[in-house]
């Protein structure tokens, strides 16, 4: 009980008669706390039934039971305290778990019950309406002609509102109008062109008739996208007939489907030829033509396929031709150039990326770790570890099929992996896809067959083994991650001759990497025995009743601690470490950092100080140095086994000599390949011959610039390589048939 405060029945002894007896006043208590507790529980119930919070809010029975036990003698501003104090907590951690569906019916349901709510509980919750409340209001289901059936559909979806993408293109789509339209990965684009292409022809909606020609047709580039914008149109009509045709599946069921009858097709060129060339599919009585991710779709032998498709549709210069909808995350401006052979001359442009620098998901963090190739499973063991855990989704991608497979099946990826690629079975690949949607295995490797449109929830972390060929396969990869407003996590691995092409992304995309290191045996060590010990939490007490013995043995030889700490290295698998290079991440190095007292010129500085502290012998073991940022200091690699010597050698020097628990930010490092290497070597020798140190370094600076000027070079002649087989595939070059 708090200090000044008095119980219910101090209050009823104070007023009762004075001439009362010891026991006669001890009864009266008794009643008078029967009546209350009463009189709360009562109130309690019918407030909460009144105010719909037992619609929301139902407290386990344990807890309520401690709660009443608790009210039973306070007083009645301490009980309602303790009522607001228990609401504000259910109400906070319930908020966070509802979707955007389920906010609008519980925010009207909370406003009900508002005056339980302290002053200190509305100003959080404030700020969480605020920033909802401007994109709710444009992209209110009342500002848009949606039926009350469609809105119904949406919300079990998990829809409240529109999202910017949606709001800005409904208008045009439902208008009939053609549209080209651009909006970062993640953003909700099937959505926009399928809800306003439902509504109008639900509004529209002629006789049912059996074998109809369909009216909307979309076409993906791959069977997946394919397959769940498909999922998306069914999702939210209970009156249109909806078909996904793709190759790997069986032609009489999509015969079927045909004959039956079809409002919207959505499918892959390359099955929708096959029906199409066997006379089986009629496509003249098409309205709406939609391209998802447009700029794959005109490209690379796809434009032709295309052509082939809908050119029964299309008059020259018609405005009688069927509505074209073109929609992706990337549109180079060749494609806008193409597009328009497909478009009538007055067309809508929504832009929702346009001119800004960055292209790539604003939510996703991007960072890139060096690694050589033959280092590379077992880094990305670690950084899948350390990233996600066991409990996170991570999508690894690989720039061929053969890479695929043995990343999968590689021992360093501890995690349950599976493999996703154009050479499995589709139905495996339907399998797997499936699989990893609903959490049966937490990492899918994959080729770009999983890169375009796949919205698949919560994957915490994107690995692109390597830099791929173009910026617009990297902006799509990493758009698998942070989607819906959740943040992710990209992680680019590179070898030193492939940073002009992470640069080329860089300048692209808009984007800038954060240049990481392998995760320390720390940061390994502290994932793993999180994980052990979320492992712990499934076991039965009944189980560990049978070890009981065992332990008090185990306990009694190495003492609680150590045995407990061994038992969670065993379980974790972490029975030993290997330490990386955090620059170069291989194997048998440390890497250790030289911090200066004041700004340093270049790297000659640190050499001309270790040559001065350190034996010749122990200098010697130094390599691949590179200036930290803002030049405060140097970091470089050592073999493991030399560390310690330079730590015990190194004294009376006002730089400071460590080991860090992650790489700290440097400078662009160059080194890696021939030139950088003599660089690396007359560097040692300006710490032991001045002059010569000098030129050699500044020789290395020579070197170091003609690498760049060769990376540029090399990308430029990368481009012109990808420009050349753009303009080859316009002109039925290089062929390739998706089905």
């Amino acid at each position: 009980m708090m200090p000044g405060k008095l119980l219910w029945g101090d209050i009823m002894e104070l007023e009762a008669p004075l001439e009362e007896t010891e026991n006669q006043r001890k009864e009266r208590q008794k009643s008078d706390r029967r009546k209350s507790r009463h009189h709360y529980d009562s109130d309690e119930k019918s407030e909460t039934r009144e105010n719909g919070i037992a619609d929301i809010l139902d407290a386990p029975k344990p807890k309520k039971a401690k709660m009443k036990e608790k009210l039973n003698g306070d007083t009645e501003e301490e009980c309602n305290n303790r009522l607001s104090d228990e609401f504000s907590k259910s109400h906070k951690s319930r908020r966070k778990d509802l979707s955007n569906g389920d906010i609008d019916e519980y925010e009207k349901k909370s406003k009900r019950v508002s005056s339980l709510d302290s002053s200190t509980h509305k100003s959080s919750d404030n700020k969480l309406e605020e920033t909802l409340t401007r994109e709710q209001k444009e992209g209110a289901f009342s500002n848009f002609p949606i039926s009350e059936e469609t809105i119904k559909l949406l919300k079990g979806r998990g829809v409240s509102y529109l999202f910017p993408i949606q709001v800005k293109t409904f208008g045009p789509v439902y208008e009939g109008k053609d549209l080209i339209a651009q909006a970062r990965t993640g953003t909700g684009k099937t959505f926009s062109f399928a809800i306003p292409l439902i509504e109008r022809l639900q509004r529209n909606q002629e006789t049912i008739k059996k074998s109809r020609s369909p009216k909307v047709l979309v076409l993906a580039p791959t069977r997946e996208l394919a397959n769940q914008v498909a999922k998306d149109f069914k999702d939210i009509t209970r009156k249109l007939s909806v078909a996904c045709f793709y190759g790997g599946t069986s032609y009489q069921s999509q015969i079927n489907h045909i004959r039956n009858g079809i409002d919207i097709l959505v499918g892959t060129p390359g099955r929708i030829k096959d029906h199409l060339q066997s006379g089986r599919l009629d496509l003249s009585k098409l309205r709406h033509v939609v391209l998802d991710e447009v700029d794959q779709m005109l490209d690379l032998g796809f434009a032709e396929q295309v052509e082939d498709i809908i050119h029964e549709s299309y008059k020259t210069d018609s405005e009688d031709n069927p509505q074209t909808l073109l929609f992706s995350a990337t549109c180079p401006p060749w494609v806008y150039k193409v597009a328009k052979k497909y478009m009538k001359s007055r067309y809508e442009q929504v832009d929702l990326v346009g001119k800004m620098t960055q292209k790539a998901a604003t939510t996703v963090e991007h960072l890139a770790i060096q690694c050589h190739w033959s280092q590379r499973p077992a880094v990305i063991g670690d950084v899948l570890q350390v990233y996600s855990g066991s409990e996170g989704r991570a999508i690894i991608f690989c720039e061929t099929k053969k890479n695929v497979t043995e990343m999968a099946m590689n021992p360093h990826i501890k995690q349950n992996a599976q493999c996703l690629h154009g050479d499995i079975a589709q139905s495996q690949r339907e399998i797997t896809l499936k699989g990893f949607r609903e959490g049966s295995f937490k990492v899918l490797v994959a080729t770009n067959v999983a890169a375009r449109g796949l919205d698949i929830p919560e994957v915490d972390l994107v690995i692109q083994s390597s830099p791929p060929q173009d910026v617009e396969s990297y902006i799509h990869r990493s758009g698998r991650t942070g989607r819906a407003g959740r943040t992710g996590i990209c992680i680019c691995f590179y070898q030193p001759r492939e940073r002009g092409q992470l640069r080329y992304v860089e300048q692209k995309a808009g984007i800038t990497f954060k240049r990481v290191g392998v995760p320390s045996t720390m940061d390994l060590v502290k994932s793993k025995s999180m994980d052990a010990i979320r492992s712990l939490a499934s076991v039965s007490y009944a189980a560990v009743d049978f070890f009981r013995p065992s332990a008090q043995r185990l306990i009694e030889e190495k003492g609680a601690v150590d045995a407990l700490a061994a038992a969670l290295a065993h379980i974790s698998g972490a029975s030993s470490f290997e330490p990386r290079s955090l620059i170069t991440s291989d194997k048998g190095f440390v890497t250790m950092t030289l911090e200066s007292p004041e700004e340093i010129q270049d790297i000659s500085c640190a050499w001309k100080e270790l040559n001065r502290k350190l034996s010749s012998n122990a200098v010697s073991q130094i390599t691949r140095m590179c200036l930290l940022k803002g030049n405060m200091g140097v970091c470089f690699d050592v073999p493991t086994t030399e560390s310690e010597r330079l730590q015990a050698e190194w004294h009376d020097s006002d730089w400071i000599l460590s080991l860090p628990a992650k790489l700290p930010e440097i400078e662009e490092y160059y080194d890696g390949n021939t030139s950088s290497n003599s660089r690396q070597r007359s560097g040692w020798s300006s710490g032991r011959s001045g002059r010569l140190g000098r030129s050699g370094g500044r020789s290395g600076g020579r070197s170091g610039r003609q690498s760049r000027q060769g990376s540029r070079s090399g990308s430029r002649q990368d481009g012109r390589r990808r420009s050349g087989n753009r303009n080859r595939s316009r002109s039925g070059g290089h062929k390739r048939s998706f089905d």
